[in-house]
């Protein structure tokens, strides 16, 4: 009867095992597949523009020359452009290629956090975890994008893992772990300086819990000495002494109005409520905000629910299964690596976005199923259904990443197309703001970039340097609400340009304007005049 009764049990543990082991590899499986979506079906954009340019040498020594040379941020994260550089000399410079790279990291660090959570919690908290990353639209976003945050997000989810050890394993293989992971800190630190913000975050919540200050310095002492090296390289870089302390992001908003904007990025990407060319229109930033007000607001109704359930759990006492240790070591890394993301973003004055803060991902998936796996009853039930909703909220915000174009980056693929096929062999064209490396990269060649960053000429003045008698000028401007910054006040480019010049018509993609101009004395000789322009008719298209 024992044996029957052994046997019974037994049976029932390999039916659980097999059917988590299934429902674990569907989770991962439907990340995967959101991930992989439509991966081509948008053109690259500004961002991704100048990760080309930046490894377009396809040379290591190449690639750090050109990012010791840009004036932005990419600089203190080297490791994903050393490492495009090489993929790009290997796999070629199609989009699909050149997005890949970002897909597989993505789906790696689902792999690694499912295991971590899995080693600390138990698997089925590691299973509600994986759910809320694989359906985050913010990841599927930059799962797909030529940029570092998809590698920087594996990363930090391996760091993570070589770190969790210290929660259940033995100490037989400690020295070789310690070893793994001072190592890895090394790599992580040349990877990006947003890296390095979160291994301080991990080492002040080591700190927080251990038990044994001897055992927190034997982690972090090599992993400090690894990381020297990388220190070194990044304060190294020639922009580290141009630092500045601001109140505003480049939106020109509060700090604090931008730290709820990287939670609300974190917890469903950016592509939920207003779009951000919306947001970045602040005289009707309330109008913007009331047209999606029920989507904030469910949204606001959900996470007060998961808060209270999680606010609840705490006073109540935690289960066996859930340790509070454990749970304090997460609650710390949420909170440090929040404060240093805003001492970050108060330092260095950078335009904070939410993939600024995307390792605030991490605790978040941790934590979040806390609200419902420790509560019991009525609570239960309600965190349980918000946290299904808020699973139901990113992958809305998918759709509309995928589908609706309000949601989309720059159209550099349809402007390209639409200078090469409308522009004749007495046309010229000019780009007063945007990436030019990408118009040649979808095969617009002849178009030339025109604006001076440090000594703007007039426009007219760009466009009499390249005008062609007989011929028109198509200016194209990605993003002209940030071009019309640098304008004088309530001047725009046809006003600029209308003592010379006649707009003939104006072609809209997203974030892309083209405005094609004959010029005035060209217009009044009718041999001279385009025949699809010879009335000088202002055309919307």
């Amino acid at each position: 009867m024992f044996t029957h009764e052994f046997s019974r049990r037994r049976l029932a543990m390999d039916a659980a095992t097999a059917r988590h082991t299934v429902l674990i590899a569907l989770i991962i499986l439907c990340g995967a597949l959101l991930r992989l979506f439509m991966l081509t079906n948008q053109s690259l954009w500004f961002d991704e523009g100048l990760s080309l340019v930046v490894t377009d040498s396809k040379t290591l020594d190449g690639t750090l020359e050109a990012l010791h040379a840009r004036a932005g941020g990419d600089k203190y994260q080297p490791l994903y452009f050393l490492t495009l550089s090489s993929w790009r000399s290997l796999a070629g410079d199609s989009e699909l290629a050149l997005r890949i790279l970002s897909v597989v990291p993505g789906i790696i660090a689902l792999f690694f956090m499912y295991a971590t959570v899995a080693r600390i919690f138990g698997s089925r908290h590691s299973l509600w975890s994986t759910s809320f990353l694989a359906a985050s639209a913010f990841w599927v976003c930059y799962s797909q994008e030529v940029r570092p945050y998809s590698m920087l997000f594996a990363l930090s989810a391996v760091q993570l893992y070589l770190l969790s050890s210290i929660f259940s394993e033995p100490d037989e293989a400690r020295p070789i772990r310690i070893g793994l992971f001072a190592v890895f800190t090394g790599i992580c630190c040349f990877a990006s300086v947003l890296l390095c913000a979160f291994i301080a975050a991990l080492a002040v919540s080591h700190l927080f819990i251990t038990r044994s200050t001897r055992q927190w310095i034997q982690w972090w002492a090599p992993a400090a000495i690894a990381s020297v090296p990388a220190l070194i390289y990044l304060m190294g870089t020639p922009a580290v002494g141009e630092l500045s302390v601001d109140s505003t992001n480049g939106l020109g908003l509060p700090l604090y109005k931008n730290s709820l904007f990287a939670i609300y990025g974190v917890l469903v990407g950016h592509t939920f409520g207003p779009p951000l060319d919306a947001l970045r229109e602040t005289g009707n930033l309330a109008s913007s905000l009331l047209q999606y007000s029920w989507q904030l607001a469910a949204l606001t109704g959900i996470a007060l629910v998961l808060l209270a359930g999680f606010v609840k759990v705490l006073r109540n006492g935690l289960t066996a299964n859930q340790q509070t240790r454990n749970i304090r070591f997460f609650l710390v890394l949420l909170a440090g690596s929040f404060a240093i993301a805003v001492v970050v973003a108060k330092v260095s004055a950078i335009n904070w976005m939410p993939r600024h803060s995307f390792y605030l991902s991490i605790p978040l998936a941790v934590l979040l199923p806390l609200t419902f796996l420790g509560a019991r009853g009525v609570l239960n039930h309600s965190a349980r259904f918000a946290f299904m909703a808020l699973l139901a909220m990113n992958l809305y915000a998918s759709y509309n990443y995928f589908y609706k174009s309000e949601y989309w980056r720059d159209d550099y693929r349809s402007a390209a197309g639409y200078l090469a096929s409308h522009r004749n062999e007495t046309d010229r064209s000019i780009m007063l703001w945007g990436e030019p490396r990408l118009l040649s990269y979808y095969g617009d060649t002849a178009t030339l970039n025109r604006w001076e960053h440090s000594n703007p000429s007039p426009v007219s003045s760009m466009m009499d340097g390249v005008h062609s008698d007989g011929g028109n000028v198509f200016v194209a401007i990605n993003r002209e609400f940030t071009w019309s910054k640098s304008q004088p006040a309530n001047e725009n480019l046809q006003a600029q340009v209308a003592e010379k010049y006649n707009l003939v018509s104006v072609k809209r993609y997203v974030n892309f304007n083209i405005y094609e101009f004959e010029n005035i004395d060209t217009s009044l000789t009718p041999s001279q005049a385009r025949p699809d322009a010879k009335d000088a008719k202002l055309q919307s298209m």
